[in-house]
């Protein structure tokens, strides 16, 4: 498998992180993560990882709500005016706020589903791994790869969703 799939795939993963909120700011900071992921999901780098848009306000709602406007600013989700930020690279929250993050993904969205689907329109994967990746693709090995990257620990996050694969390859 290519090194920046990954790579892709959690970056897309990120800017998914909409707000939705009762406040004027955090409605704007809630629309415009959601159209960012949106954006980003309809781009030719990356149609492997699609969302709903249902999905995504979810997600932002539930950031919002449990983590607040002003710190994903601070985490670098979002700017001072409330726009999304173009690069999500420096994006770095405590362990609590990045687990917090993780639960409102996974509530949100099935995240296993979505991993699978951009696998699967990825062709990086051969068919006679299939199924041995599906069942690696799992709620316990996905949440500790998004743990780590909304932490800013980007390659540890690789390796995390990496390492399971890697296993269907030797195995």
């Amino acid at each position: 498998m290519h090194r920046t799939f990954p790579a892709v795939l959690l970056g897309v993963a990120v800017l998914s992180l909409g707000a939705c909120g009762g406040s004027n700011d955090d409605a704007k900071a809630s629309k415009a993560i959601s159209d960012s992921l949106m954006k980003s999901s309809s781009s030719s780098t990356s149609k492997l990882l699609t969302m709903k848009r249902s999905d995504a306000d979810c997600i932002g709602q539930g950031l919002v709500d449990k983590i607040g406007t002003d710190k994903l600013e601070t985490y670098g989700l979002l700017t001072k005016d409330l726009k999304a930020k173009d690069s999500i690279s420096d994006t770095t929250m405590p362990a609590g706020d990045a687990k917090v993050a993780t639960r409102v993904l996974f509530a949100c969205t099935d995240v296993e589903a979505m991993m699978r689907s951009a696998i699967d329109r990825s062709s990086s994967v051969p068919k006679k791994m299939k199924a041995c990746v599906d069942k690696a693709l799992t709620e316990s090995t996905l949440r500790p790869v998004f743990d780590e990257m909304f932490q800013g620990k980007q390659d540890e996050a690789t390796k995390a969703l990496t390492e399971p694969l890697t296993k269907c390859a030797t195995g």
